[in-house]
């Protein structure tokens, strides 16, 4: 004789049947908890940039909410914790909430021998870090490599050599700040978004699926006036952040209005490549980022800065009188003190 079923057993199981198939589906994009950025900048990392960010975020998986500490051409010194604390900027983007942030990403002032000589960038930005640890022990911190203002957009050949020097004295940079850092010492360390490698190497060499260009074409495309990014240039650098942060390449991804398809593609798969050769760099030797710093300051970092930046704000020859005096003293200082080096780990880190 057959068992009926007690009454309301079938709907009973049917319901846990659908439980079950809910339970198994995958999570949607909109629904995965969202992605919390911080980030400490400048104009370098202003809008729309960070907008395009959250787009190409939400077009991929999961939704990105960013908050920031933004002014125009400030240190991270000057956008340091505040008892402890990060300091949220007003004009943060929708959603943005107080932390804690799961992605620090903070860049500095654009040139390089004030990041080493006087913003004490080393230490400023292992603070940071460690500000961000103590409120999220797993934060993925990011240093976003700026780039100095180009001499001549229409032939941007001293800029590239600019940026091709300056490249791993950043990592030094990064490199030294994790030997200071708490946190990163205990094993969560400071890795790097090449930023401004990336725009050089777009203006240098027009990447697969791009029409072909002279680089001042494409550094105009790319650039606005002689350092801020133009439309397209947000949204590369948006796409590398994300190919950084996230470790996939943000292929298929959202893209503005007036990009064509095939530079989008080319442009999201080159975020790919460049993101993960950065994650494949060696860690800088200490001993080779001062011999380069050494040689670099006076042959070819202080010229550029005087050509480019001194000369058209004090003109010819306060420029160079700045150029003879700060070449003068970092030979006198290299002389006193031929072991001087900022990249090495302070003395409670050494042993």
């Amino acid at each position: 004789m057959a068992c009926r079923e007690r009454p309301g057993a079938r709907l009973r199981r049917l319901a846990a049947i659908g439980l079950i198939a809910v339970s198994a589906a995958p999570v949607r994009a909109e629904e995965a908890s969202p992605r919390r950025v911080f980030v400490s900048g400048h104009s370098l990392v202003d809008r729309p940039l960070l907008d395009d960010l959250a787009r190409i975020s939400a077009s991929l998986g999961p939704n990105l909410a960013w908050s920031r500490r933004h002014a125009s051409g400030s240190t991270i010194a000057q956008r340091a914790c505040r008892e402890g604390a990060p300091a949220i900027d007003e004009s943060s983007g929708p959603g943005a909430e107080a932390g804690p942030y799961d992605t620090l990403v903070v860049t500095e002032q654009h040139d390089l021998m004030g990041a080493v000589l006087w913003n004490d960038t080393i230490g400023e930005l292992a603070r940071l870090h460690d500000c961000f640890a103590a409120r999220n022990p797993g934060i993925a911190t990011w240093f976003y490599v700026p780039w100095i203002s180009l001499e001549d957009k229409r032939d941007p050949a001293s800029w590239l050599a600019y940026e091709r020097a300056a490249a791993p004295l950043w990592r030094c940079i990064v490199a030294a700040a994790n030997r200071r850092s708490d946190a990163a010492r205990a094993g969560n360390r400071i890795r790097v978004i090449p930023a401004a490698s990336a725009l050089a190497a777009l203006i240098e060499r027009t990447p697969p699926g791009w029409r072909a260009a002279e680089p001042g074409e494409a550094a105009a495309r790319l650039i606005e006036d002689d350092v801020h990014p133009t439309r397209l240039g947000a949204y590369a650098l948006a796409l590398l952040v994300e190919a950084a942060t996230t470790g996939r390449a943000p292929r298929g991804a959202w893209a503005p209005d007036g990009v064509a398809p095939d530079t989008a593609d080319a442009l999201q798969a080159f975020a790919g490549d460049v993101a993960a050769r950065a994650a494949r760099e060696p860690e800088p030797d200490p001993a080779d980022c001062a011999k380069r710093l050494r040689v670099q300051a006076t042959e070819l970092f202080w010229p550029y800065m005087e050509r480019t930046m001194w000369r058209p704000q004090a003109g010819f020859v306060e420029a160079r009188r700045t150029l003879w005096t700060k070449a003068l003293r970092w030979r006198w200082k290299m002389w006193r003190e031929p072991d001087w080096t900022p990249f090495a780990p302070p003395p409670e880190a050494r042993g």
